[in-house]
């Protein structure tokens, strides 16, 4: 995506700015690698770190213009909440990928896909939305197992699963309701604050909290 921004781009320094961050992409590429063979083997961990809610979603919005860039999607973002949550940031930035690609798939002839950030209590959220056909039926049940996949041809069905084993990981939760009228809506939250001093102090999966 960032290769044909960059390439419709006059100035040298958007040039500059896109070759930038095709090259993060590459980080994120290899990032990803390592996640799927980490899920296969089932020796997956978090780094729970002081994020600033308003940066990352600024890096986030940029990566989802290039995922999105020529499908006609429209992206909305809407930050309610912009300050400091405690997560793996590169582990969530997986999580958005995840989901907005899931999104895009849903939506082939162009929609709306929407990132809502709030808070509700102590907790955290993230609602993302689309106006694609639904989640299929033969999905129902089975959404976040491994592998669960509905006529896609370049899918692994692995995308959710992933999510929903990250959003774990965080003591989180995640949820969805969906219909061929409306569309999709997932629901993530998380704890907004920690009792962790240090990163080092979070458990790995699979340890007790």
């Amino acid at each position: 995506g960032y290769a044909q921004l960059m390439a419709r781009a006059d100035e040298v320094a958007i040039r500059e700015s896109y070759a930038d961050q095709i090259i993060r992409q590459f980080a994120v590429m290899s990032a990803m690698f390592k996640e799927v063979l980490d899920f296969a083997k089932g020796e997956t961990s978090v780094l729970i770190r002081k994020v600033h809610m308003h940066k990352f979603i600024k890096d986030v919005q940029e990566h989802m213009a290039a995922l999105l860039d020529g499908k006609e999607i429209q992206l909305k973002v809407e930050l309610k909440y912009s300050g400091v949550a405690y997560m793996d940031e590169a582990k969530f930035r997986r999580v958005f990928h995840n989901i907005a690609r899931n999104a895009a798939d849903a939506m082939p002839d162009g929609g709306t896909f929407s990132i809502e950030v709030d808070t509700e209590g102590d907790r955290l959220l993230f609602t993302f939305k689309d106006t694609g056909m639904g989640i299929p039926e033969e999905l129902e049940g089975k959404l976040f197992q491994p592998f669960a996949t509905a006529g896609k041809e370049d899918g692994t069905g692995l995308g959710l699963a992933i999510v929903d084993r990250i959003v774990k990981q965080h003591d989180g939760n995640i949820s969805y309701h969906s219909s061929p009228a409306y569309g999709t809506t997932f629901i993530i939250d998380l704890p907004l604050k920690r009792t962790y001093n240090t990163a080092s102090e979070w458990p790995a999966v699979g340890q007790a909290s």
